[in-house]
């Protein structure tokens, strides 16, 4: 038998053509494809991104721009020019970790912040920092819930530092400044009167601006004193609310 011939039953596989193995139109169409769907999604993530910004933006955009936040970046640029203005500045501070700020003013040499107990409330690690670029970081010695009202020690010396005003040394009208870091910025002061009070329930009505950040700002009168902390804002009335200085007294840690 010649070994040349083949068995008629024999199954044979005939080899596929090389071809096959080439890239071909189908390929091509199929990388295209996968290349367009990968694009479309990352485009999808991209325009999903870009709209949580948008919003995060429109939110805080009327409380950036509007006609009284300009009005009282104006007044403050004004009122920062007085000598005792300057003064009451270096003793007002902000608190901060990553996620929130807020405002608190210095009361002793050595370092005890004022605050509300909202701002401090679950801030970690709670970053202290003077005007005059000072980063200290603050302990809570004592805070008041129900008060919103918390104090901070630091460590330091030769701090500038506010006076606290005497039991109930505040009258109806009295004109007042306040000082903090609302919305975006920093050392914000404006002006305005106390226009209603009450030591029963906690509470001092301001005229001056207040906006988010200005939480823990001290209310300063015509003598340089603090008469109050400012907590929040009356949504009724658009008038500041202030812890007044009597229960700040009878909260003060020993």
């Amino acid at each position: 038998m010649d070994y040349n011939e083949r068995d008629e039953n024999e199954v044979h596989f005939d080899e596929p053509p090389m071809e096959d193995f080439l890239p071909n139109e189908e390929d091509d169409w199929l990388r295209d494809r996968q290349k367009k769907r990968r694009s479309f999604f990352k485009k999808l993530i991209s325009i999903g991104i870009a709209f949580a910004l948008l919003v995060s933006v429109i939110q805080i955009w009327p409380q950036l721009f509007n006609m009284s936040s300009i009005k009282f970046l104006q007044k403050s640029a004004e009122l920062s020019e007085l000598e005792e203005i300057q003064a009451y500045k270096e003793a007002v501070v902000t608190i901060q970790d990553q996620h929130s700020k807020g405002t608190g003013f210095n009361i002793s040499e050595e370092g005890l912040i004022i605050t509300n107990h909202h701002v401090i409330d679950n801030m970690n690690p709670i970053t202290i920092t003077f005007p005059n670029g000072e980063i200290f970081n603050g302990n809570i010695i004592h805070s008041n819930p129900d008060l919103d009202l918390a104090f901070l020690t630091i460590q330091g010396n030769n701090l500038p530092y506010l006076t606290l005003s005497k039991n109930a040394e505040w009258q109806i009208d009295d004109p007042i400044y306040v000082i903090g870091n609302p919305l975006l910025h920093h050392q914000i002061v404006n002006e305005g009167n106390i226009i209603e009070g009450s030591n029963l329930n906690g509470v001092l009505r301001i005229s001056a601006p207040i906006f988010k950040g200005n939480s823990g700002s001290p209310v300063i009168n015509g003598h340089g004193e603090v008469v109050g902390v400012v907590y929040a804002l009356s949504i009724k009335d658009q008038t500041g609310l202030a812890i007044p200085i009597e229960q700040v007294h009878q909260n003060m840690p020993n």
